[in-house]
């Protein structure tokens, strides 16, 4: 709840400070929309400092507890070359049929191309 409030009284001193910057223009007290403007960026500073201080403390204990976190017990054996054999012959299977409708489809269209014209 706590975060809720603060986030709330930042959001209505951001408000307060746009109205007084706004007031002051208009009256012309520039020194005023100056100070606002400067209390309003300030504000903003204080938060992203904030903000970084805090992802870089999360990085810390992320990275300590993935050090906990156990290796797995056995790497994952490499591939067979048969495995890779395989694999090879299916991809060019399917490329050589997908040339083989390409083919089909330009033959079609030349001969209907040849038909009308």
């Amino acid at each position: 709840m706590r975060a809720q409030q603060l986030l709330l009284a930042g959001a209505g001193a951001a408000g307060v400070l746009t109205v007084v910057a706004t007031v002051a223009a208009a009256l012309g007290w520039w020194w005023l929309v100056v100070l606002a403007a400067m209390l309003l960026l300030g504000g903003i500073l204080l938060v992203a400092l904030d903000a970084d201080r805090r992802v870089r403390a999360l990085r810390t204990v992320v990275r300590a507890e993935l050090a906990k976190v156990e290796a797995p017990a056995a790497p994952r054996p490499a591939p067979a070359g048969e495995d890779v054999v395989g694999a090879v012959r299916t991809l060019q299977a399917q490329y050589t049929g997908r040339l083989d409708r390409l083919q089909d489809t330009v033959e079609q269209a030349l001969r209907s191309r040849d038909g009308r014209g």
